[in-house]
């Protein structure tokens, strides 16, 4: 598996609208379709948040609400973050995703699993 490029990110981040500084701020919009909600952008997040955007880039899901809950899916089967809040977080988009889009939650799960997989094949081919 091929990781984007900041530029790629960048690129990501321009094409849909979204910060370019996002690491930064100090509040965080947390948006699910209409539902806005400022939040404290907190350590742990500003810590994930390029990775987050390059999930979208590998995973193939925008940033739609439905794109959200599946890419929250994907990164949990990929087991993508060390940090429990991140994994909390990822975990209750992947309820809501279940909730309303029960079997696409489920695939974005086992694709983030097979992407785990892949990258993990990868790394022992290299060191081989």
């Amino acid at each position: 598996m091929v990781s984007p490029s900041d530029r790629q990110v960048r690129s990501f981040r321009e094409q849909n609208g979204l910060d370019l500084n996002e690491e930064g701020k100090r509040i965080w919009m947390a948006q699910l379709g209409r539902l806005k909600l400022p939040l404290p952008n907190w350590h742990w997040r500003r810590s994930i948040v390029a990775r987050h955007d390059m999930h979208h880039i590998v995973s193939g899901y925008d940033t739609s609400a439905r794109g959200e809950l599946m890419v929250a899916s994907w990164e949990l089967g990929a087991r993508a973050y060390y940090d429990w809040r991140a994994r909390a977080l990822c975990l209750f988009l992947m309820v809501l995703g279940l909730i309303r889009y029960p079997r696409a939650a489920i695939t974005a799960f086992t694709k983030g699993e097979q992407s785990r997989f892949e990258a993990e094949a990868t790394a022992l081919e290299k060191v081989a």
